[in-house]
This record gives C-alpha cells, structure tokens and sequence, in this order.
C-alpha cells in the first residue's frame, strides 16, 4: 500500500526435524544465529503464553487466542504439537488502549531459568490502517521473548461500518487486515477457558470460525499430516513430512 512500509520481519530456519515445523516466527532483532531445539522452542511457546496472559490480565486489555492456537485448545486444549507460534486477536480499541505500553519490557520468571526473562510489547505504527489492502502489515502488534526473539501475533480486529474497496464487508461485521470476518455472534460474548493450564478467552462460536478458516474437518479429523518440498542446491529436492494421530485415550496428538 502505497506511503506505509512493512514493520515486522521474521526469519526461518530449515526444516530439519520429521515432528515439527520449521523453527521460524522469530523476529531478527532477538533471534539466535541457529535454530531453537524443539524443546526449548515448546517451552517458549509455554512461557510467552503465560507471560501474555499475565500482562494483558493486568493491563485490563481484552483478548482472545485464534487461528491454530484455537484448533488447538478445541481439541485438547493445548498447542498443536507440530505448530511453532502463537495467534492472539483483540479489538482495534483495546490496542490503541495499549499504546501508552508501547516498547515497555516487562520481566518474568521461566521455569528452567536462573535469570527472569525480558519480554516486549511492540506495536506497529500502522495499526490504525484498517485498509486490507496495506497487506505488508497484517500484523498489529507483538509479544516477544528477547531471549531467542520467538513472539506472539497480535491482530486487531476492526468493525465495518459500511461496505468499501478497503473494507469490503457489510456493515456490523468484524474484521482484521488478515483477511478474516466475523460476525459479532461469533465472537461475543468471549468465553473464559483453560489452555495449557493458563486461563484465556476463546470466541463464543469457535467450532464456526474453525470450520471457516480450515474447514469442517478440521474439526473432527483425528490424523494430520503435512509435507514440505524444499529445493536445495543443484536442485535437490528434500521432502519433510509430518504425521499425528489424536488418541482419545490419552487426550493427545501422538506421532504417527
């Protein structure tokens, strides 16, 4: 979009692991020269979590987890054992709400460690554009470990107050530059819930917005598999594969 610049970055690692993603979503100002083990990368995922929750309980800020981390807690209540990153939503308001907080580092205790650990709240400058078409920010907002530069996605979710090129939803319709709607029944009233142990706020019609953004079977389907061809030098071509099965007696995604 014409006059604005994209804000946050990321860098990937390879994918090297048959179990997992690939360790990305770490923003390059924190981010280590390789990639995070699994472990630590799941213990961060934990820790940025209860970090989270923690601040935005005592900023007053209402917020609610979405997109994979959703499917998630609808299964088991728990992260998705081949994600790598974590989706948070809020309305456009309560972030602007937040603004004040702006690049405010905030210190937390993580199991593990012998020094608190430094997270920061980072907001991006073009959070007021509501424009779909500023697709270089999707992204509004960010909650980041500094120790490794692993962050939590913050999305702010507009109303449409009328039908336009730039917002191209009818009006009472939520929205985010993602290219995600809602309706307001799908979303309100939010719905206190536990994930992980830490307590959240989910969408009232969750099972809706899913089967939306991943289809009805994604809600019942109890195998998942994904497979990534990377091309290597001299054309190689390397295929990583990932299987998981849900065992109903366990309550978890098991390796296939």
């Amino acid at each position: 979009m014409p006059g604005t610049y994209q804000y946050f970055h990321e860098i990937d690692f390879e994918y090297h692991t048959h179990s997992f993603g690939a360790i990305s979503h770490c923003d390059p100002r924190f981010a280590p020269s390789q990639a995070l083990s699994i472990d630590e990368t799941k213990r961060t995922l934990l820790a940025l979590m209860k970090t989270y929750a923690a601040t935005m309980k005592d900023l007053r800020a209402e917020t609610w987890i979405a997109h994979g981390t959703l499917l998630g807690w609808h299964w088991n209540q728990k992260f998705l054992p081949w994600d790598n990153d974590i989706d948070v939503q809020m309305s456009v308001e309560t972030l602007a709400g937040l603004v004040p907080h702006n690049m405010s580092e905030y210190h937390y205790p993580v199991s593990g460690d012998n020094e608190p650990r430094t997270y920061l709240l980072d907001i991006n400058p073009h959070y007021t554009i509501s424009s779909t078409r500023d697709v270089a920010n999707k992204i509004d907002g960010r909650w980041i470990d500094i120790t490794n530069g692993k962050y939590i996605d913050i999305t702010a979710v507009h109303v449409s107050h009328k039908k336009c090129e730039d917002t191209p939803f009818n009006q009472g319709v939520f929205f985010s530059k993602d290219g995600h709607d809602y309706g307001s029944d799908d979303l309100f009233p939010l719905q206190e819930e536990s994930f992980e142990g830490i307590s959240v706020k989910v969408p009232y019609d969750s099972a809706k917005i899913l089967a939306r953004e991943y289809g009805k079977k994604s809600l019942t389907n109890a195998r998942f598999h994904w497979q990534v061809i990377t091309v290597a030098l001299h054309f190689k071509l390397d295929l990583t594969m990932s299987r998981h099965r849900f065992n109903k007696a366990s309550n978890l995604w098991e390796p296939e």
